[in-house]
């Protein structure tokens, strides 16, 4: 029996719109912040999840790339820091700036949050520009948020507008039990599964995620596009045995819940949803 109470669940994780026009003026203030400083950025443009339909609700923050015009210097670290010098105390909406890379994340009183890559033009390949920006080591790799964008978007448009829904279910599980993967790992991870699927049924797919993610041991992954070579999955190899074993606990519990559900237990099937998702989830309602 398929679960309707999981299409209800994904359908409440978008995240609420924002108020554009303060969007547009803190961003203005950040890039002016930036130009003023040695990076010299003279454009940031949105390259995450928030308009892009793969956020959630309570846990995305506005993800820009900021395009530096300035000296590329030799270590990423040294970039981060001149852009968290150049935002901290630049505003009293901001309550803190902290560097966590490749981004410097700007923390508002009042959301959206923002965080911020400073990058630097590296070439056009098949029509997409290509970054350079800090990596997990401090060093420079390459990022082609354009391609990947658009790699997720023709997967979601080819299945039904379903694989950008199946993201978000990942993303939620990772931010409920606090697995320590990267987001942008999960969302390229399930636009992979999903090229060589024909549909997507929520309950079944995040089954067959999880079985991904455990077959390929949470370990890094190959840029779908061929651009960037590897995909980081984790910052440690403490944090990718993390990793593996929520994934694991996580495709256990959604068994449970699937024999649950064929049981009519809705108790049952709650509690080991909730394992998964926390307690926010929606009772069942089959």
């Amino acid at each position: 029996m398929l679960d309707p109470t999981l299409n209800t669940f994904v359908g409440n994780l978008a995240p609420a719109a924002l108020d554009r026009t303060e969007v547009g003026r803190r961003r203005d203030e950040v890039s002016t912040r930036l130009n003023l400083s040695t990076l010299t950025v003279r454009r940031m443009f949105e390259s995450g999840s928030w308009s892009h339909g793969t956020g959630v609700a309570a846990h995305s923050d506005v993800d820009y790339m900021a395009i530096a015009s300035g000296v590329r210097p030799m270590r990423p670290s040294t970039a981060l820091a001149t852009a968290k010098a150049a935002l901290a105390g630049s505003s009293w909406k901001i309550s803190a700036v902290a560097v966590s890379s490749p981004i410097v994340a700007v923390t508002y009183h009042v959301s959206p949050n923002f965080e911020v890559a400073p990058a630097w033009f590296k070439e056009t390949i098949r029509g997409h520009s290509v970054y350079w920006i800090a990596g997990r080591s401090d060093e420079w790799v390459v990022s082609a948020p354009g391609a990947h964008l658009a790699y997720v978007s023709s997967q979601n448009d080819r299945l039904n507008k379903k694989v950008k829904p199946l993201i978000r279910l990942m993303k939620a599980w990772k931010y409920s039990v606090g697995a320590p993967v990267s987001s942008f790992y999960l969302e390229m991870r399930t636009a992979e599964y999903a090229s060589r699927e024909t549909s997507i049924v929520y309950d079944i797919d995040l089954r067959r995620m999880f079985d991904r993610i455990i077959d390929y041991q949470a370990r890094d992954m190959n840029d779908p596009e061929g651009i960037v070579g590897r995909i980081p999955a984790c910052a440690s190899e403490d944090k990718r045995r993390t990793t593996l074993r929520l994934a694991q606990e996580a495709l256990t519990n959604l068994e449970i819940a699937q024999a649950a559900r064929d049981a009519n237990n809705k108790t049952a099937n709650w509690i080991a949803m909730s394992k998964v998702f926390g307690d926010k989830y929606p009772w069942p309602t089959w």
